[in-house]
């Protein structure tokens, strides 16, 4: 069969073959099931016509019981593609049996065998090189006995002549062996297509490979760069030590920027991701903003305001997450002046809300609207400066959208700013719902004191992140490994908080040390979080399945204070 004759390409795929093997069975069903409604209308029209004509209506019986009983099963059955085969089987032998009956009774003035041209090319299209010959063979066989051996016993048989018998013989032994010879071309480009398409697999499988071990590589000095960086900018300088550190720190947020979203980018292709949608409150994706974004906008002297929502809607809320963070970063970078707003809004039916980003920034020209989604596309940076991104910030939330199933519109004018809108599902507000423990009303307190197991196996991330967090005030205990970490409990150690890498030497990951610790000092509701520089939607699955918090390299420190402070007060995470 013809799809069965491309399995030694699709083999050539390895282990990408099975989808591709899958898309090709699909285009053969489909070509199936349009040669076989094509067979079916035109077999319907011929035997209509020779049902009415003197001397052809056992022609026309033939054709119309060949339709009903084997061309419009193969049409139904060809949907499927587990039936295809079945499909191609009973196309053929209708074929076989309408040609037959053509030779037998000539057609209309014994113009019939034209007809009988078409079957080599069908036999080859539906059942590849061998078969097709097999099909082609033995049905000019058939023919060759029936004008020797069969016409001459059946009187009512159409009469040809001897020079044209042996014409048709000839020129069908000829149509035969050009439907061959175009069978074996298009199976030769069909094989080569499918290896370049199995080598263009391998590249990008390649690459998703070379992505996520440079996503993690870079991460670990970016993190520990942040981490130095962090410290340092809390330590006493004078004025001009001082403009030095700032010039730092800020070329290390663009530097952890750009990291960020190049990753990002590259992540929205990646076959391990998955969209996971489920029920959440708006106003716990906006509080993350609020954290993420006050410090930023505040430095440049910009209003931000997050509205707070009681909404709840249905999405994936850490790819919801992502849109919001660039879209809110485009907007706190293309704002010199006045303010941002963040607000969701009701849609247009009760089943839809609308998350919208306004800001009074330098806005957009109309001509560049559709451009700005695409990647690596500035409107206002041909130089390339680095410290205004990559221009994928942009693309990321469209890409994104498009993954989540929610529409994206823009409206934006020069001079006025620019609004984004986001459209999803809304969804009621459970019933009932976990009471808010009553420590996070608490005043933020200090970290002075706070025992920090520290597991983390990079010694350049693990001396910035032990002396971020002394600088703190906390006390840490620092180890590589989950052995290394139970030798602490061992020496009477005990941790109020466990930060833990979530690659770890020594056979057990981050999260397993975790559950270790947990088992060991039979605290289940130890303090705990995960840092990773891992990209892969399926360890953030694993880290969130265990119920801990995931911080992804290069880690803001704000954003890790924030996290222990929230955690050590409230007594679990």
């Amino acid at each position: 069969m013809a799809h069965k004759k491309q399995g030694g390409a699709m083999a050539l795929m390895g282990q990408g073959g099975t989808d591709n093997d899958d898309i090709g069975q699909s285009d053969h069903g489909r070509q199936v099931r349009t040669a076989s409604s094509i067979g079916l209308v035109v077999a319907l029209l011929f035997s209509g016509f020779n049902l009415f004509l003197a001397n052809q209506q056992l022609l026309g019986l033939i054709e119309l019981a060949s339709c009903a009983a084997l061309v419009a099963p193969a049409v139904w059955l060809s949907r499927s593609a587990r039936w295809v085969s079945q499909a191609e089987t009973l196309l053929l032998l209708a074929a076989v049996i309408i040609f037959s009956a053509l030779v037998v009774v000539g057609g209309v003035e014994g113009t019939g065998m034209f007809w009988v041209y078409t079957l080599p090319f069908l036999a080859f299209f539906l059942k590849g090189q061998t078969l097709g010959w097999v099909f082609s063979l033995a049905f000019l066989l058939w023919v060759g006995l029936y004008f020797v051996l069969l016409a001459p016993l059946l009187g009512s048989a159409y009469a040809y002549s001897a020079v044209v018998q042996t014409q048709f013989l000839l020129s069908l032994g000829f149509y035969t062996l050009v439907a061959a010879a175009f069978n074996q071309v298009r199976s030769r480009y069909e094989a080569q297509l499918q290896k370049r398409h199995a080598q263009a697999e391998a590249a990008y499988q390649a690459k998703s490979r070379f992505l996520a071990a440079a996503s993690h590589d870079l991460r670990q000095p970016a993190h520990a760069l942040g981490m130095f960086v962090s410290r340092l900018s809390d330590m006493p300088k004078d004025p001009q030590m001082q403009t030095l550190v700032a010039g730092v720190e800020a070329s290390v947020r663009a530097l952890q920027d750009m990291l960020d979203s190049f990753f990002d980018y590259s992540r929205l292709d990646a076959p391990s991701m998955q969209v996971k949608p489920q029920d959440f409150a708006v106003e716990q994706v906006f509080e993350q903003l609020r954290t993420g974004f006050a410090e930023m906008a505040a430095a440049k002297g910009l209003r931000l305001h997050i509205r707070p929502s009681q909404r709840w809607l249905h999405s994936d809320p850490v790819l919801l997450h992502r849109v919001l963070l660039n879209l809110l970063n485009n907007a706190v970078q293309h704002t010199p002046r006045g303010s941002i707003l963040v607000a969701c809004r009701p849609g247009r039916n009760p089943e839809q809300a609308r998350i919208e980003v306004w800001d009074s920034g330098i806005g957009i020209a109309a001509e560049h609207h559709e451009r700005v989604f695409d990647e690596f596309f500035q409107v206002d940076n041909r130089e390339r400066d680095r410290t205004k991104g990559l221009g994928l910030g942009l693309s990321i939330v469209q890409r994104s959208c498009r993954l989540l199933g929610h529409p994206l519109t823009m409206w934006s004018k020069p001079g006025s700013g620019t609004r984004f809108s986001v459209t999803l599902p809304q969804v009621s507000r459970p019933s009932t719902l976990t009471p808010a423990n009553p420590c996070e009303t608490n005043p933020v307190t200090e970290l002075a004191g706070v025992r920090v197991f520290l597991i983390e196996d990079d010694a350049l991330g693990s001396q910035a992140l032990q002396g971020l967090l002394e600088s703190w005030g906390c006390q840490v205990a620092v180890a590589d490994s989950a052995a290394a970490a139970c030798e602490l409990l061992e020496r009477g150690e005990s941790p109020d908080f466990v930060l833990s890498d979530y690659r770890l030497r020594g056979g057990r990951d981050g999260v397993e040390t975790i559950a270790l610790l947990r088992q060991a000092t039979a605290r289940a509701d130890l303090p705990a979080c995960v840092i990773s520089g891992d990209t892969d939607v399926v360890v953030r699955d694993r880290v969130l399945a265990a119920g801990l918090v995931l911080l992804q390299k290069p880690v803001r420190a704000g954003k890790l204070r924030s996290v222990i402070r929230r955690v050590v007060l409230m007594g679990s995470d």
